[in-house]
């Protein structure tokens, strides 16, 4: 009897194990083709990124089933670091993929806010059941998971963020994919460190608005040591790069000019 149960359990937790599996998979995957049909490598304002295409993106049914997954997934799944994390990270790029997508054309994510409601304060979407902003998937729940380089993995949509991942991240992968990311931002020009002269650099904003993020590896100057070149001198932190928040997609002329509209009849509103 003792056997039996214990085969009868097994079969059990085997059953649960691969419903979960199941459905973040299919989460995953229906991610992975929005991203394989909508994202690719390009370049604006002189920055290279992972570009959208909002205007396409927008009207497909897929990026709405998306959401609906992400609502219905069960946060109870979500049982060990990893998966919270490449879950949560997925979760953000996707919400603010669809905010930009849901309000195309757009400038920039953060217009659609302003000083004293910014759009990361907006309403996202659900993730899990619970109704979520930006700011609370990043600073609420990724931030306390104690992984610095999520900062390397969130895109706000913006051209100087680093990149859109062009796969979804996965618990299993998570540390190569994290590896990866971070030494891409790290070399992409303009974007992660600028060297002034040897000896002085420029950094991401991101390492100015999260520096207390990095404490447990050292602080920021020992973190990016990895990724500078060789010099006589020691490096120096001589400042910070413009943060360039248009979004990463490109606008038509006509779509241009919808915005302009947009902008003047809004200030002749008020």
């Amino acid at each position: 009897m003792k056997y039996l149960y214990f085969l009868v359990l097994t079969l059990s937790l085997s059953s649960v194990s691969l419903a979960q599996n199941d459905s973040l998979s299919q989460l995953n995957n229906l991610y992975q083709s929005l991203l394989n049909d909508y994202v690719s490598p390009d370049t604006k304002n002189g920055l290279p990124a992972n570009m959208v295409d909002y205007a396409e993106i927008r009207k497909d049914e897929r990026l709405n089933e998306l959401m609906l997954l992400l609502q219905d997934y069960p946060r109870k799944n979500l049982d060990t670091p990893k998966k919270e994390i490449a879950f949560y990270l997925n979760a953000y790029n996707i919400l603010s993929i669809t905010k930009v997508a849901d309000n195309w054309p757009v400038k920039r994510l953060k217009a659609l806010g302003n000083f004293f409601k910014p759009v990361w304060t907006h309403p996202a979407g659900k993730v899990c059941g619970e109704k979520m902003t930006l700011r609370i998937l990043e600073r609420d729940i990724l931030r306390k998971l104690g992984e610095p380089r999520i900062h390397f993995a969130l895109n706000c949509a913006s051209m100087s963020c680093p990149n859109l991942r062009l796969e979804p991240y996965e618990a299993d992968k998570l540390e190569q994919q994290l590896v990866d990311q971070t030494i891409t931002f790290m070399a992409q020009k303009g974007k992660g460190i600028l060297v002034q002269k040897e000896g002085e650099l420029k950094l991401s904003k991101i390492f100015e608005w999260f520096a207390e993020d990095f404490e447990l590896q050292g602080g920021v100057t020992k973190f990016i040591q990895p990724y500078l070149p060789s010099s006589d001198k020691p490096w120096e932190i001589v400042g910070y790069l413009n943060y360039d928040w248009d979004v990463t997609g490109h606008l038509t002329s006509v779509e241009e000019r919808t915005i302009k509209r947009r902008r003047n009849s809004t200030i002749f509103r008020h």
